[in-house]
């Protein structure tokens, strides 16, 4: 029994670990001073995600107050940030949408990286969610995918319906954009293949001839003064005459080969074509539209995930 009661008296005990004589680590029970000392002493420093140095040198009761008003400022923070908010809900709905954007980046300012925000901005930038071609709807979409949960998502998933109904629309109009575009494509890549081709026999047409009387011309002018009857230099003229000619037929010829080279090139771009553009900027939309039906569906299927799961234990315990 007196065994029993030596273990019960050490379990309440703290232990540490101290270096031995020998620079071993071993085990050491704190006596009763010496741990009501550590504990006087010790207080819980919280963990944090970044360096804070500022922490380090305050004091428990400094720290405290610092946090305090922290607290404080981010309650401030969020009753503007709603005033705010509210205040661009209403300019959305009075259509006046370059207003609204102006509430939501003062909100931005106060709360960085909140879903409220996220939503409010894309409805703002898409006109109630009526035209995703903004320039800022592919930042409001990152924003609502990385900063929003279900219950913020709730009020763009009311309206799933609409989005549904959008990108199916847009994913006619893209197929059949695209459908045309490439069309036109092939009928023009036939044409400017063909002038690509007859630029490059018309290239190397000059730049052979070029280059021969070229050499000719540097040869005979390396033996001009060999024969006394001049045929030499006669010569020699004659075949820097004819290769400053082909000279410029060969810089006209590698023009037209640099233009129908680009023109295939540019063919094969959707940007360098009307159509293509409205293609690109049709699949831009629908891009967009299906990256926030799929984060609101996303987010349903987690929550929805997280309480079968629940439901689950529940059962499990009963």
């Amino acid at each position: 029994m007196a065994e029993e009661r030596l273990i019960d008296d050490d379990k309440d005990r703290k232990f540490r670990i101290r270096k031995n004589a020998d620079g071993e680590d071993e085990l050491y029970m704190v006596e009763g001073d010496e741990e009501e000392e550590k504990e006087s002493i010790e207080f819980e420093v919280p963990e944090f995600e970044t360096d804070d140095e500022e922490a380090a040198v305050l004091t428990p009761e400094q720290f405290a107050e610092r946090e305090r008003l922290k607290r404080e400022e981010e309650a401030r923070n969020r009753v503007k940030c709603d005033e705010l908010l509210s205040r661009a809900r209403q300019l959305i709905d009075e259509q006046s949408y370059e207003g609204a954007l102006y509430c939501i980046s003062e909100a931005e300012e106060l709360i960085e990286n909140d879903g409220q925000v996220a939503v409010v901005k894309l409805l703002a930038v898409t006109e109630n969610l009526r035209s995703f071609s903004g320039e800022e709807v592919a930042s409001a979409v990152d924003g609502v995918e990385n900063n929003c949960n279900k219950e913020q998502l709730a009020e763009l998933s009311e309206r799933l319906d609409n989005l549904n109904g959008q990108a199916g629309t847009l994913s006619k109009e893209v197929e059949k954009l695209q459908s045309v575009n490439e069309e036109k494509k092939a009928q023009r890549r036939s044409v400017f293949l063909k002038k690509k081709k007859n630029s490059l026999i018309f290239f190397t047409a000059t730049v052979v001839p070029f280059l021969v009387f070229l050499i000719l011309g540097i040869y005979f002018s390396t033996v001009m003064h060999a024969v006394k009857d001049g045929r030499n230099i006669v010569l020699t003229f004659v075949f820097f005459g004819v290769a400053g000619a082909l000279f410029i037929a060969f810089l006209f010829a590698a023009h037209m080969l640099w233009d129908s080279a680009k023109k295939v090139s540019l063919n094969e771009k959707n940007s360098s074509t009307q159509i293509g553009r409205e293609f690109e900027g049709k699949k831009k939309q629908l891009s967009l539209i299906e990256r926030v039906i799929t984060a609101i569906k996303e987010e349903e299927n987690t929550a929805l995930g997280k309480e079968v799961e629940n439901k689950a234990v529940e059962n499990d315990l009963s």
